[in-house]
């Protein structure tokens, strides 16, 4: 079937017939199911997952009760509409993507176009928030809308950004004008916006508009956020420019919003590493792989939301900015080049530490030599993250985003004595700056940790599963753009049998950071315990794809992914060559070898390792928890045939630490 524009969810929802009729609907909470499908994967939930987003209040009989009358609301409106865009079965509730489309896919049809009719056609599509009115009809659902119509203000303003980084009046000025006023027309508050048209017509002479501009930039700024613009956005009224980074202000807008930092008693925010981006003029045909690699390591080190960038206009060779040195702030600031060599059809990637004017590297990138871009990318951002985060883990950096970095090392260390030290770290951090998000997710995870596998006393120190899924929920709620937190919130999501909503976390987690290969393994891992085996391995192979060196744990990972696809040999064999220092890793070896028909193996390997494990169990309190519990909390996978697999090698591990105590 053709598609048919039928749902209007900017704004006042409203469900269209083919003539763009309005078509009545019994009830709102029936066109919320529609909005709600609209924006997850597969435009597919269960029914379950409706009635505790939309009736979470009311006993579960009624709620599913509730839920049929929405469905047969709907498939009344289908008669009236001309086409069937919803299917509806026992157990799932879905919208057909070929017979279903709305102004908001319109919307983002029209601003990846960028011309200037099209950021005025979606302009006047958009009439107001995602659902807007729809907060109040219950608790859940209302937590989930402030999430999703953040997203959906990120993902118009970020389409929309892209076609403006650069101030072009070739057309006299008419898209970035258009692109301008429609980001205004979704935040009259978003003071790079209003640069952007300040710098346009400042640049088309015309000085009196802008002068306006910035007027107008000072009345929403105050009247919405009760702040002054930046002294950047008056210095392009009055011609001048930052000295570290010599660019445009109006080239400088962050894609995506930043989440809310600053401490709630405080103006102060967290201030993280700043990069300057420079590249000499890469224009024509021919340098399309030289700029396509520019814009994929810009946007990888955007995503890992550890940096301020700051874009520069693109200079000409014998315009680029000669090399100072910089006094910045305690965190770093770095100057990132790039430049094209016509003659051998390089790229020349450089990375400076402007404090001390070294070259941290530099590098002559040939994609011929790399099997996909992101690849060749991938190796430049790790390069950068590592260096800057590393040099911010020195204990004696007391500057908040380094405390973070600080504690997110020791995160990774399997250990009771570091989890205290980084949960130190955590609530210094959280008394100075207490909506930092990261500190709720790192806290869910040392929580999770302390209830899977640490000692009864350790434990009793520690939270309960109900308030560690809390935590990661706040996390999520003040900056849902961060894979981190997603992570985190599927991570608890599991642990509190929600598969479904764990998977979408997850997914969220990987499009969120789709270079950086430890968010890949970890979100593999995350679906594939989740259920989502087919995009497990992709992601997988996709993270190993990605390092230079393979971490010894993401090999535990990756066993933990070929053992959902049933893959036995490989999980085993991949496994072993994982670091011995989780009780979880060896459970997973031993489940695999049991289910490859290799019992005497499994034995063999239980054996020759007893010394070793017997001092991890004794270390991290194994002996002293209650057996059943281990064995329930342990097995993450939640297909009912990959857990009664995995189950084999939990009953065996259990039967061999915890002796007469373990049930038969």
């Amino acid at each position: 079937m053709a598609n048919a524009f039928c749902f209007a969810c900017l704004g006042r929802p409203l469900l269209l017939d083919k003539r763009q009729e309005p078509v009545a609907v019994k009830t709102r909470k029936a066109l919320a199911v529609i909005g709600y499908l609209s924006r997850i994967n597969n435009f597919s939930a269960t029914r379950e997952t409706i009635a505790d987003l939309l009736w979470s209040g009311t006993d579960r009989t009624k709620a599913m009760q509730s839920v049929r009358q929405a469905l047969r609301q709907l498939k009344t409106a289908e008669s009236t509409t001309g086409f069937d865009f919803l299917r509806a079965s026992p157990g799932l509730v879905q919208l057909d993507a070929a017979a279903f489309s709305s102004d908001l896919t319109q919307l983002m049809d029209l601003l990846n176009k960028g011309r200037a009719s099209d950021f005025r056609e979606a302009e006047d599509l958009w009439r107001g928030d995602f659902l807007s009115g729809f907060e109040e009809l219950d608790p859940e659902f209302a937590d989930w809308l402030v999430v999703e119509r953040e997203r959906v203000r990120s993902e118009a303003t970020t389409a929309a950004f892209r076609h403006l980084t650069h101030i072009n009046i070739d057309d006299g000025g008419a898209r970035v004008e258009a692109g301008g006023r429609f980001l205004l027309k979704v935040d009259p508050a978003l003071e790079s916006a209003h640069r952007i048209l300040i710098s346009l017509y400042m640049k088309l002479g015309q000085r009196e508009r802008a002068e306006q501009q910035y007027r107008a930039c000072e009345r929403e700024l105050r009247l919405h956020l009760d702040v002054e613009p930046e002294t950047e956005t008056r210095a392009l009224l009055d011609g001048e420019k930052r000295e570290d980074t010599q660019s445009s202000a109006a080239s400088k807008p962050s894609p995506t919003p930043r989440p809310n930092n600053a401490h709630s008693n405080s103006s102060d925010t967290i201030q993280l590493p700043e990069i300057a981006i420079y590249s000499s003029t890469l224009s024509g045909v021919e340098l399309n792989d030289a700029r396509d690699l520019k814009d994929e390591i810009v946007a990888g080190l955007s995503s890992f939301r550890s940096f301020d960038l700051y874009q520069a206009e693109y200079f000409d060779e014998d315009q680029a900015p000669s090399p100072t040195l910089f006094q910045g702030h305690e965190l770093g600031s770095y100057l990132l080049k790039f430049r094209y060599n016509e003659r051998n059809s390089k790229i020349a990637v450089q990375f400076e530490d402007r404090s001390d004017g070294r070259i941290v590297f530099n590098e002559i990138v040939d994609l011929k030599q790399w099997e996909s871009l992101q690849a060749a990318a991938s190796q430049t951002i790790s390069r950068i993250h590592l260096f800057s985060t590393g040099k911010l883990r020195n204990p004696k950096n007391s500057a908040a985003f380094a405390r973070w970095c600080q504690a997110e090392s020791l995160l990774w260390e399997f250990d009771p004595k570091a989890d205290r030290k980084a949960l130190q770290l955590l609530n210094d951090l959280e008394s100075r700056h207490d909506n930092f998000s990261m500190i709720f997710s790192a806290k869910a995870l040392i929580n999770m940790k302390q209830l899977i596998h640490y000692p009864i006393e350790d434990r009793e120190l520690g939270l309960a599963m109900d308030a560690i899924l809390s935590l990661s929920e706040r996390a999520v709620m003040l900056d849902p753009w961060q894979p981190f937190n997603q992570r985190a919130y599927g991570w608890a999501l599991i642990q509190s049998n929600m598969s479904d909503q764990a998977r979408r976390a997850f997914m969220h987690a990987g499009r969120l950071n789709s270079v950086d290969p430890a968010n890949l393994m970890s979100v593999a891992e995350g679906l594939a315990f989740s259920g989502d085996v087919e995009l497990a391995r992709q992601k997988a192979d996709m993270a190993m794809e990605l390092v230079t060196s393979v971490p010894r744990l993401f090999y535990e990972y990756y066993s933990n992914v070929f053992f959902a696809s049933e893959d036995y040999d490989a999980a085993a064999q991949f496994v072993e060559k994982a670091s011995y220092s989780s009780i979880s890793g060896l459970t997973t070896r031993i489940a695999a070898l049991l289910c490859a028909g290799k019992e005497e193996e499994a034995m063999t390997v239980l054996e020759r390792h007893a010394d070793n494990y017997s001092e991890i169990a004794t270390n991290t309190g194994l002996g002293q928890q209650d057996p059943e519990e281990w064995a329930k909390k342990v097995n993450f996978f939640q297909d009912p045939k990959t857990r009664a697999n995995y189950d084999r090698g939990v009953d065996l591990v259990k039967k061999y630490f915890f002796g007469e105590r373990a049930a038969t």
